[in-house]
Parts: C-alpha cells; structure tokens; sequence
C-alpha cells in the first residue's frame, strides 16, 4: 500500500502529490489551506508553507521547464515545475535492462517479444532491419512482388513527392526527400546559432559561409558540421568588421593548429574572400607552439620545471641574436623535455649519467642533440656530465644494436602467420651487415630469394646472406 509522507501511515490512495511528496486525505486537508492563487486570483487550496505556491492548474499550464513548449499533454511534474510528454523521458531514474543490464532512462515493454521484459532502445530495435526503399531502420517485411525487404509504409502505400522539390519519393521517407530534410534541418540550425553572434557584420558573413558549405560538402554534412564551425567565428568575432580578417590576427588568435582544425572556414576565406596564408609564418607559429609545449611539458612546481624554463630562455635569448633559428632550438628542446621529465619521476633534482645512457638507449638518435643541454646543465647547476661518452660513435652503435635485437627477437616470438618476411631481411641488413636505413629505403623493388638456410638479397652489385627464421 502507498505511504503518506507527511504522517507515515499507510492509505489504499493518495489523494495529493504535491514536489515529489505524498499526501493522505487528511494531511491534505490540514496542510493544504484554501486561499485565492497569487496567479489567477482563483480560490484553491494551497500548501500553507510555500508563499509563492500556485493552484494546479496555473501549474500546469506554466511552459515546459526543458523545451518551453506551451499547451501540451503533461508528462511529469518535477520540483521544478511541469514537463511535457515529450521530455519527461529525461526526467526518469537511470533503471538497468532487464536483457543486456545497460542502464537507460527509456526502458519499455515490447508486446511483440512475448517475454514482458523492460528493455533499452537497443533491445526494443534488434529485430530491425534497414529498408531496402526508404533506407530507414525499421521492421521490415518481405514484398511479395518485387521480394525486396521493405517497412510497413513502403510496403502498403504508393510512392509520394517531396513537398518541396517534386521528386518522387518513397512512402517511407514521409513529406521530404532526404536531401531537402537536411536542407530543412540545416535551414534552422542557421536560423537557431546566428543569433548566438554578437557581431552584426559576423551575422551575414556566417550565412554567406553556411551557403557556401552547402554546396561545397551538401547539406547533409553541413548540418553536422554547423556546431562545431560556428565556435570558429565565435573565438574570432571581434576581428571582424568592414573587412575580413587578415592571416597575422587569424594566425595570432587560433596558432596554426586552430587553422589547421577549422579547415573548411579558412578554405571558404581563400576560395570567396582571397584570404592570402603565409605558409612560412605558420610554420614559424607552429614550431614556436611545440617548443613551448616542450618547456612547459614537467610539473610546474618541480625544479625539473624551472631548468626547463631557464634552458627555454637562453634558446630564445639565441634566436634573438640570430644565432639559432626556431627549427633548431624545438629540436634542442626535444631531448632536454624527455630527459628532465625522466628525472622528474625520480627521486633526484638533477639529472646524473644514468638518465643521461637510460634515455639515449631507448632514443639513441638525439644523441648529438642532448649534447647542448648537457652543457647547460654543467655550466649552470654544476652537474658535471660527460658529453665526450655521449659523442662516442661505439656507444651509439651499440645502443642502435641493442634496439635491433629487441626488433629482431619480437618477429621471432611473433607466430608464424604473421612473420614478415621483408621486415626480416630489412633489420637483418641492418644488423649483420651494418647498412643504413637509406641504403635499402627501395627495398621492395631488391630482388631477393629464399635459400635453405637464409636468404640471399641482391644489391645492385652486391650480394648479402641473411640467416632464415628457425621455426
């Protein structure tokens, strides 16, 4: 039996449900207290403890507290106020399927099932397929004529027209073919962001782009596309004027990857407005971007941090005098980020030489590079690394010979059917006979054969024998 809330005994019906809370007749009547509605002026009984308590009906006559909707079938009342049928699905408690356990707010029983179970969208669909007419997902049945699996509108009713552009449609599709329905979807999207800017010019320069979009991508695209590239002129509405936005200010508000990101918006500049781009400033941009990514990549606080900064500021104080140019310090920069964020997940401040072999052996090519922070840190912080054992050519090979044998010894433990075998010959060149990478970049054009034992490869002139992989 139900639960009064207000007294706690239990009533075969509740006469009141007033914010979530239960009443019994008689708690009704000593809660509730007749007085004229504040709203309508009419007199009702209203709850004595709320001054700005309304009758029922100025209740529910108030907009839907999700989409504001008026005069609409009332699907749940909330603390908050009424929710129309259509959006009190949104309102329900997260309840698991009763077939796959996922948590949903739309659970319904489906009768054509026969199992009673409150069941997920996804379950209530399984049995859907796609139209073969309409392309809709749908129950489907099998047209006896033409043996085509279609859903029950295209089965049953005649092909119609688009209301708007008087192709011939089928029935499934309803009023509008399908490219009209987003055109129409992309129509009030429009009409629904534009206010969003501020800008008056930016207003019609957005219009001009959406139309543009359209016809460059179509509609269907350019309906999904709308929300994300409105944020474009939204971050750069203050640029806008008489005039559209140069590369420097556009370049200077996104950076180059901001460019990069809102393609479509830049490429409708260049194609409609001439928006000429520097290439060379974005590149400019671009490597100042990851180089200050780089000295800002350890925690904040940490010593390993400051370094980091101090190191970033004699690299800029370098390309300043025009000693170095930016390419150069990012590159720089590389291998003292990975090498002080390393420190930092120790116990030390400083970095010591076993960082120093523990990182070049797993990255053996920023040997050279490492060198120049490694001199930074002996000048500044007294560290006392020893760059000649860093410049050394036999530690360098023996760290490039360590990572081939890990590669190596992955292909062997690999099973068989996804042995490769150019792969193979490639390291082994590299490992028995000590050839570059750029010696066989063209390897796939080499000839080469298997042998009993091994393979034998062909290069140009010469002639190598790699061991065959021992199953």
């Amino acid at each position: 039996m139900p639960q009064c809330d207000e007294c706690g005994d239990a009533v075969e019906k509740i006469h009141r449900l007033y914010k979530q809370r239960n009443y019994c007749h008689k708690c009704y009547v000593r809660v509730f207290k007749k007085q004229d509605c504040p709203s309508c002026g009419k007199s009702s009984r209203l709850y004595k403890a709320d001054n700005l308590a309304v009758c029922q009906q100025c209740e529910t006559n108030r907009p839907c507290i999700r989409c504001q909707r008026i005069d609409y079938p009332i699907g749940k009342i909330t603390e908050q106020g009424p929710v129309c049928n259509s959006c009190s699905v949104y309102f329900r408690e997260f309840q698991a399927c009763e077939r796959c356990g996922v948590t949903s707010q739309r659970l319904s029983r489906i009768s054509r099932f026969g199992d009673n179970l409150r069941v997920c969208p996804k379950c209530a669909t399984r049995d859907y397929q796609t139209c073969q007419s309409c392309r809709r997902y749908r129950l489907i049945e099998q047209d006896v004529v033409s043996g085509k699996m279609l859903c029950k509108k295209c089965l049953t009713c005649p092909p119609l027209q688009c209301l708007t552009c008087q192709q011939q449609i089928p029935a499934g599709y309803g009023k509008y073919c399908e490219l009209c329905t987003w055109r129409r979807i992309l129509g009030n999207r429009i009409k629904e962001l534009v206010n969003t800017l501020v800008n008056p010019s930016l207003k019609g320069y957005f219009k001009d782009y959406m139309n543009w979009l359209d016809h460059e991508v179509g509609p269907h695209k350019a309906a999904l596309l709308i929300r994300k590239h409105i944020h474009f002129f939204e971050k750069t509405s203050d640029l806008w004027g008489d005039q559209i936005p140069d590369n420097d200010s556009l370049l200077h508000r996104l950076r180059t990857s901001g460019l990069r990101k809102y393609e479509l918006p830049i490429r409708w500049l260049v194609a409609v407005h001439h928006l000429h781009i520097d290439t060379q400033s974005k590149g400019h941009c671009s490597e100042f971007d990851q180089l200050r990514k780089l000295a800002n990549s350890c925690p904040g606080s940490s010593l390993s941090a400051q370094i980091l900064q101090n190191y970033y500021q004699v690299l800029i104080n370098k390309m300043d005098l025009g000693k170095t140019s930016i390419r150069s310090a990012r590159l720089a920069m590389k291998p003292a980020s990975a090498l002080m964020l390393l420190v930092s997940q120790s116990r030390l401040d400083l970095p010591t030489m076993w960082h120093v072999k523990y990182y070049l052996f797993k990255s053996p090519g920023q040997a050279c590079a490492i060198v120049g922070f490694l001199n930074f840190l002996n000048k500044n912080y007294d560290t006392n690394l020893d760059t000649s054992w860093v410049l050394d050519e036999k530690i360098t090979e023996k760290s490039n010979m360590k990572k081939l044998e890990k590669q190596l010894l992955a292909i062997m433990k690999a099973p068989e059917e996804n042995f490769n075998e150019l792969e193979w010959i490639k390291l082994g060149l590299m490992y028995f006979h000590n050839l570059d990478k750029s010696f066989f970049n063209q390897m796939d054009s080499i000839n080469y054969r298997g042998l009993n034992d091994g393979f034998e490869v062909r290069f140009g002139d010469q002639q190598y024998w790699i061991p065959k992989l021992l199953v």
